[in-house]
């Protein structure tokens, strides 16, 4: 439960904040060429993705991040953990990633496109809790 008075945004404060989106991300390691992945939530730090092969613990992979109404930011990251799923007759594979290669220019522009989620949710939750409260 949220704390009186406080938005998800501000319960959910991070050192490198984050927010849960899907987005294409298009990712390359040496042995398989460039896939496609989707994101499952994205920070200042890295993202959370679902693969649909195993990626191993500690290799570092070229990613390419689809934000929409912004651009694509190019990027390398390190594999820090990696969790296989089991859904639908699928076996993917969810990795979280941390940014090892991000121009301070991308890095300022996923900020910035994850600050304006933040705050649109934000903007969403006040008026949710104005529907119960108002």
């Amino acid at each position: 439960m949220i704390p009186s008075g406080l938005t998800m945004t501000d319960f959910h404060r991070r050192r490198n904040p984050r927010t849960n989106i899907i987005l294409p991300v298009q990712y390359t390691i040496p042995e398989s060429g460039s896939l496609l992945a989707h994101s499952v939530a994205i920070g200042g730090g890295g993202l959370q993705l679902i693969l649909p092969m195993a990626v191993a613990t500690g290799a570092v992979i070229g990613l390419t991040i689809h934000l929409p109404g912004y651009r694509e930011i190019p990027c390398r990251a390190r594999v820090v953990w990696t969790e296989q799923l089991t859904r639908q007759n699928r076996n993917d594979f969810k990795a979280g990633v941390e940014f090892q290669q991000i121009s301070e220019h991308d890095l300022q522009v996923l900020r910035t496109f994850i600050q304006d989620q933040q705050n649109m949710y934000d903007v969403l939750d006040k008026e949710h809790r104005d529907e119960f409260t108002g």
